[in-house]
């Protein structure tokens, strides 16, 4: 025994040593030298900042004491501060805020029942009855802002180098941020505004002076993150600029939000989550954090400097994150129109006050919005590619997660561009964003006669393929981020099907993070995309405790995109189970036959030996899913169906199986799947048409199935 045990010892700790030296080679894959000195001693500066606050901070010394916002006042009094906050001399956070009373006028003309929808959301949070991620919890008479409304487990007021950000048993940190992230704050300063309730202005107060009694900065998990930070100061200062009128915003109300302020500004100046790996939504929170502040506080001390430092940088970052075909480089639809909200803000903010920003800048926002034009199906929603936790920095209006259709009447004010009016309705959230000036510009653009049409974004490798009422997406993309990753899931090849007023085939969301590993992982996985794995291997590489990273990255080739008034093809490929021990390449071919209204996905494997192969169906919920003859699979509702169906004569072995989509972070819905699998020996051919039709119109699938391939 004394002899093998230090042997096995030694084995175990050289396994973790080479583990650790893997994943330290995986982090500096693709960086420069100067990009890993640069990261090595900006986590060293950061290391030593954060041990010199948990050594020097106490819960009493970290408020923002009187005399330290005097000394930011820069000698002007409280009361001239107030005075200019009050008469909105600052400038607002949008130009719709700038004269409110207007903007309450157009509102009460155009959107009649947004007053009473406004005063019912905001009776709601009086009661304390708040939702997080679209479910109202009632958080009692006191809430408790450390605390995880839905698994009621709460943190610890700990420093925030300190605070763990899992606790277990179902808890999730997610959860907790999102309600401190004060999104609710908004809801209740747009029904103050649009009926003059002085409850709303009291209770705005209450929370705001609760949470900083309960949030010492730099204790407890609502300071562990610095995005979190950023989003809170927005939203805080949105509400703020919707109660200026209230007789309740005193002299020392408006001095309990400056001190909230600085403190948020300071912690995210000092936290900055910037990487020269790969900085992420998360940096950009940062930057628009301080720049909101900086711009909307300018009798602060800091605030100059604040919106000095953020502007150009919030340009490098579009420059690094956003490709050149204008789709966000995370690689995920939600965390794109997060990341477009971020812009559009700072964009707008930066022409109300008078920065100037050069013309390239402007032409890749509006290839952002481009995207999203192209993106959103026939009823106006969003595909779930890639992860979504429902983040946005701003909702004037709440709507259902997937709704992304409002960014549309942003963009044709914004950039004044009819390829964005794709109707004459102008959605409310403009009016909040632009005002009566943002109104007038809407309707001296004219209605867009161009639909959107079928769409290849290459730099992303997104391809929509769409026609009517028809709409598929495909995705191609790498991990994201230049391969690093963070947000993407196993799901290479896989497609998006929409006909005839509903999705049919769909990526299955996200519905939790940290909460639980085995649901982050599942709902990621190959087999909740519409795409075929191998040998029950995932596409990428799922490490279970690595819930925001994949293994090496997975990029496809694309080998041809061809866009006709006829039909669409996509030809492309992935070598992800090259790393079988008996190498598989997967090649997939999907034409969308426009006239027929058809989609035919031709699968080709190439390598060597005899594998398992499964072709997966996800379908949305709330679809009734069954096996019919010839091997065909239907899911349909009262008003349409689609059948998939083989087109080649292979002994498959057909199952439905059970499966959940998540609408929105943190909520599961029951669905189905239909798996078709084989062994086959390579080379190997496999096609399936995709049918969607009307009910009644079933003669379709059987003519298409009759005709030679």
């Amino acid at each position: 025994y004394r002899q093998v045990a230090p042997t096995g010892l030694r084995c175990c700790k050289q396994k973790t040593v080479l583990k650790q030296l893997s994943k330290i080679r995986e982090k500096l894959d693709g960086m420069t030298p100067q990009e890993i000195a640069g990261e090595l001693l900006l986590r060293a500066k950061r290391r030593a900042t954060r041990a010199f606050c948990r050594a020097n901070d106490s819960l009493d010394s970290v408020y923002i004491s009187d005399k330290d916002l005097r000394r930011s006042l820069k000698g002007q009094s409280l009361a001239d501060a107030a005075k200019r906050i009050r008469e909105r001399r600052s400038p607002q956070l949008t130009a719709g805020l700038s004269d409110l009373a207007r903007t309450t006028e157009i509102i009460k003309q155009f959107f009649p029942d947004s007053i009473d929808l406004a005063r019912r959301e905001a009776d709601q949070i009086l009661k304390h009855r708040i939702k997080v991620f679209g479910i109202a919890y009632d958080l009692g008479p006191l809430i408790d802002w450390h605390s995880d409304p839905h698994s009621q487990m709460r943190w610890p007021l700990e420093h925030y180098t300190r605070v763990p950000l899992r606790l277990g048993q179902g808890a999730d940190v997610r959860q907790v941020w999102e309600l401190n992230r004060m999104c609710h704050l908004t809801t209740l300063g747009r029904a103050y505004a649009l009926t003059s309730d002085e409850r709303y202005a009291e209770e705005f107060l209450l929370q705001i002076a609760s949470w900083y009694e309960e949030n010492p900065p730099r204790f407890g998990t609502n300071w562990t993150v610095a995005m979190e930070a950023a989003i809170r100061a927005v939203n805080i200062i949105a509400a703020t600029q919707m109660f200026l009128a209230s007789p309740q915003m005193t002299d020392e109300a408006i001095e309990l939000i400056l001190k909230l302020m600085l403190a948020h500004g300071r912690f995210i100046r000092a936290n900055l989550e910037f990487s020269y790996r790969t900085a992420s939504n998360h940096y950009l929170s940062d930057l628009i954090g301080l720049f909101v502040i900086g711009m909307t506080m300018p009798d602060l001390k800091e605030s100059r400097a604040w919106a000095r430092y953020s502007a150009p940088r919030l340009l490098d970052e579009m420059e690094r994150q956003i490709l050149s075909d204008g789709v966000d480089y995370e690689g995920s639809t939600a965390y794109h129109r997060f990341v477009l909200e971020i812009f559009a803000i700072f964009f707008s903010m930066s022409q109300s006050g008078g920065i100037e920003l050069p013309g390239r800048y402007w032409e890749r926002l509006e290839n952002m919005f481009d995207f999203v034009r192209c993106y959103l199906k026939p009823d106006g929603t969003a595909p779930m590619i890639g992860d979504s936790d429902d983040g946005r920095l701003i909702s004037f209006k709440e709507r259902p997660v997937a709704d992304h259709s409002y960014l549309m009447s942003i963009a044709a004010v914004l950039l004044e561009n009819e390829a964005f009016k794709q109707s004459s309705r102008l959605d409310e959230e403009a009016i909040w964003w632009f005002g009566e000036e943002g109104r007038e510009a809407f309707e001296s653009v004219p209605v867009s006669e161009q639909k959107p049409r079928s769409q290849a974004f290459p730099d992303a490798q997104i391809f929509i393929q769409r026609a009517n009422d028809l709409y598929a997406i495909i995705d191609c993309g790498d991990h994201g981020a230049r391969g690093r990753g963070s947000h993407a899931h196993s799901d290479a090849l896989s497609i998006e099907v929409f006909a005839f007023g509903r999705t049919f085939l769909r990526d299955p969301g996200t519905f939790v993070y940290t909460a639980s590993n085995r649901w982050r992982n599942l709902f990621r996985s190959t087999a909740y995309h519409n795409t075929v794995r191998v040998d029950e291997k995932e596409i990428s590489i799922i490490d279970e405790e690595q819930l925001f990273v994949l293994g090496p990255n997975v990029r496809p080739r694309v080998n041809a995109w061809e866009s006709t008034d006829a039909r669409d093809v996509l030809d492309a490929e992935h070598d992800a189970y090259q790393r079988l021990a008996e190498q598989v390449l997967h090649r997939r071919i999907i034409t969308f036959d426009k006239r027929e209204a058809f989609w035919m996905i031709e699968d080709q494997f190439t390598g060597e030996g005899t594998h398992q192969f499964e072709f997966f169906f996800n379908f949305d919920s709330g679809l009734e899913v069954s096996i019919e003859s010839d091997r065909r699979a239907v899911a349909r509702d009262e008003r349409a169906a689609i059948q998939i169906a083989p087109a080649t004569a292979d002994s498959f072995q057909i199952k439905i199986t059970s499966r959940w989509v998540s609408p929105s972070y943190g909520t599961r819905l029951h669905s189905s799947a239909i798996m078709y699998g084989l062994q086959a020996s390579v080379p190997f051919k496999n096609v399936f048409l995709i049918v969607p039709y009307r009910i009644g119109d079933e003669e379709k699938v059987k003519t298409l199935l009759a005709a030679p391939r």
